[in-house]
């Protein structure tokens, strides 16, 4: 199954070690969305990704094949339970449209859960979007604008 990850899991090292025998397949643009911050990561200690509709607006990140075994790991990675309600879950696995090179892709994604108040992503947090956007080749632009998110200076990256 196509996977679409606009995060963390751009990164290419995360990856390896969280779904080892994916297949990274390349950079692909989910339109009319952006990208947002709506819920705070006890395990990261900061706000962390998610994506809310919004027109005009895009969302670039990666598009990977999983198997059912690396689908199951990330499930639980993301705090995603398929028997659990959507209220319990931190993120909710959805079926969404990327374009990749002009052609239409359905893939699935994961949604955060919003939790109330204002969160901010950390440095490492960060450094992990931005490293996998460059790793992978994202627009200038759009990595551009991943680097004024507030906690976005420079810092090494951590898994």
């Amino acid at each position: 199954m196509l996977y679409f990850a606009y995060g963390s899991n751009m990164w290419r090292e995360q990856m390896r070690q969280r779904c080892p025998e994916h297949e990274l397949i390349g950079a692909a643009v989910l339109k009319d969305h952006a990208l947002c911050f709506p819920r705070f990561s006890t395990i990261r200690q900061c706000g962390v990704a998610g994506i809310m509709e919004k027109p005009g607006a895009e969302v670039w990140g990666v598009l990977y094949r999983l198997n059912a075994r690396d689908l199951a790991t990330l499930d639980k990675r993301e705090g995603y339970d398929p028997s659990g309600s959507a209220e319990e879950n931190r993120y909710n696995r959805q079926t969404f449209r990327v374009v990749m090179s002009g052609k239409e892709l359905d893939c699935l994604t994961y949604i955060a859960r919003p939790e109330p108040g204002t969160h901010v992503p950390n440095t490492d947090y960060m450094s992990a979007i931005i490293a996998g956007a460059e790793d992978n080749g994202l627009p200038e632009g759009y990595v551009a604008e991943l680097k004024k998110i507030p906690g976005s200076s420079p810092g090494k990256v951590k898994l």
